[in-house]
């Protein structure tokens, strides 16, 4: 028999998550596709914390970026994207 605990963590920074699915791992970089200006970037990130379909992340991302749902590596930085989010 096993237990399935969930044990609440505070942490010293805001914490920033994204789906699962948008981080891309390579055998040299883990990172996800941020959309600047209608530009990819790659951002290197740190996983953390699971929680069901979004991880926790560290980088150089902030409250508000636009990242891919569903990044992968086939998408090159500098290739232009047409943004499907809502303007705010």
């Amino acid at each position: 028999m096993f237990a399935d605990v969930q044990w609440p963590v505070s942490r010293a920074q805001a914490s920033l998550f994204v789906p699962r699915t948008a981080v891309v791992r390579t055998s040299e970089r883990q990172f996800v596709v941020r959309v600047r200006n209608g530009v990819a970037e790659w951002v290197d990130v740190r996983r953390g914390e699971l929680n069901g379909d979004v991880i926790e992340v560290f980088g150089d991302l902030r409250e508000g970026d636009l990242v891919i749902r569903r990044g992968n590596d086939e998408v090159r930085p500098g290739t232009e994207i047409a943004s499907t989010a809502p303007k705010s």
